[in-house]
């Protein structure tokens, strides 16, 4: 072991955290090289403590304290481990890495985007280690597979794929592994985003392929009905596929309330979702269309108007949206002031000026309301890029342009796959036994178990 080249290359003087202190075990000299920030400062007391104890390097290996430990004589190996949480034990030529990793950890909490007045409170936090715990506590069992992989050149990404072997599709395993391997980054700092963007090639499609989520209780049900959960270290959500649209649209406050109760709400739910994409366009076609049925016609006030009703909605949407993005970069002690300014921009005074119709702000905040109800944040803003364009054909063209745009549309997700899941299953291919599950939640004596 060449010890000079390993001191230059940690370069201790450059480099605050990373500790070396000169040891003596078995009347030997030894070495011990550390990074302050991510070891737990105790497993070093224990590890002197029996270092003081043994009687031969034998038992050393044999015998360890705690935690893992391996010979190494890689020079990149042991700086990418002890970069990782590693100790390293340099006994006269031959070299340990000791498992001592405490990774800097917040502690579990509720997830703020996925809440539930009734169920678990715990939440994913930023250890991979930790997040698989969680899981494991609610999948006893040896079916649950847990594979371990490491990304990027640089930041040496730990990614987890866990599974349940008796339900999941071994050829998409095959897949997902395959993938994985042949992914070529420097860094993955970005996380599980990054790793989405270069497993399933979304490039330039507004719909999300995966579905994110903080809870443990999300994931684990998601593995029992086959699913494959994707864990990236220093993510607090992981990565569930394959998804498909409807998928975006369940909660898991629907399965804390009785079947009645749960079915109602995922009913509402999801017709929340569609009226986020169609009620302002399919608005704009029952008032600027004169050729519709007359029981359908509807009346606007026109009173001091001085802009278009589509250039009115366009304008209050993206209001909106600069208000929604405001309130997340806003401290919480001033968001408070976001929401009068917001009420004074598209309140009455706009409306006194002739800027907006009530109708159209009425129906934006409707539709907007929509969009906060949708339980996928991807999804809800996906559909507001969709909503967005259907609003601009429909001004342009009309009654026509609604109906050719929604075709287009509805034919563009049957046509999206994730990893040969049809988008948008069980409408596109129809399965009649599992439509109904869109709006209607089944009771648990009527699920298939294990």
């Amino acid at each position: 072991m060449n010890i000079k080249e390993l001191e230059k290359r940690f370069d201790f003087d450059n480099n605050f955290d990373i500790k070396k202190k000169n040891i003596k075990v078995l009347k030997k000299d030894g070495l011990i090289i550390f990074t302050s920030s991510l070891i737990d400062k105790m497993d070093i007391i224990y590890l002197m403590d029996y270092l003081d104890k043994i009687k031969t390097l034998k038992e050393f290996e044999k015998k360890v304290y705690n935690g893992e430990i391996k010979k190494e004589d890689d020079i990149e190996v042991i700086l990418e481990e002890v970069y990782g949480g590693f100790l390293l034990l340099i006994i006269e030529n031959d070299a340990y890495l000791v498992d001592a990793k405490s990774y800097p950890n917040r502690s579990i909490e509720e997830p703020m985007t996925e809440k539930t007045i009734r169920g678990s409170r715990d939440g994913f936090s930023e250890s991979i280690n930790t997040n698989i715990g969680l899981l494991r506590r609610r999948l006893k069992t040896d079916d649950m597979v847990a594979k371990p992989y490491v990304v990027s050149e640089k930041s040496k990404m730990n990614i987890a794929v866990c599974y349940l072997k008796s339900l999941v599709d071994e050829k998409l395993i095959n897949r997902i592994e395959d993938e994985i391997s042949r992914i070529d980054v420097e860094s993955l700092i970005m996380s599980d985003r990054s790793l989405e963007e270069l497993l399933f090639k979304q490039k330039y499609t507004p719909f999300p392929l995966v579905r994110y989520t903080e809870r443990p209780d999300v994931a684990a049900i998601s593995m029992m009905h086959g699913k494959i959960i994707i864990m990236v270290d220093t993510s607090a959500s992981v990565i569930i596929t394959p998804i498909t649209f409807f998928d975006h649209t369940k909660h898991v406050e629907e399965f804390r309330q009785s079947p009645v109760v749960g079915s109602f709400t995922r009913f509402l739910r999801t017709i929340t979702v569609f009226l986020s994409l169609f009620l302002i366009p399919l608005w704009m076609c029952l008032v600027d269309n004169s050729e519709i049925v007359n029981s359908f016609e509807m009346t606007i006030s026109k009173d001091n108007l001085q802009i278009g009703i589509a250039l009115q909605i366009v304008i209050a949407q993206l209001i909106l949206e600069i208000v929604r993005l405001a309130s997340i970069h806003t401290p919480t002690p001033l968001q408070t002031g976001i929401s009068l300014i917001a009420a004074v921009i598209l309140g009455q005074v706009s409306t006194d000026l002739g800027l907006f119709l009530p109708e159209v702000l009425l129906l934006c905040a409707i539709a907007q309301i929509c969009s906060f109800a949708t339980p996928s944040y991807e999804m809800s803003m996906a559909l507001k890029l969709c909503n967005i364009a259907l609003i601009i054909v429909t001004a342009i063209f009309g009654k026509n342009g609604f109906i050719v745009f929604t075709l287009i549309l509805f034919l563009y997700l049957a046509s999206l796959k994730v990893w040969s899941v049809p988008y948008l299953y069980p409408i596109c291919p129809f399965d009649a036994k599992l439509t109904g599950s869109i709006f209607f939640r089944k009771a648990a004596d009527e699920k298939k178990k294990l």
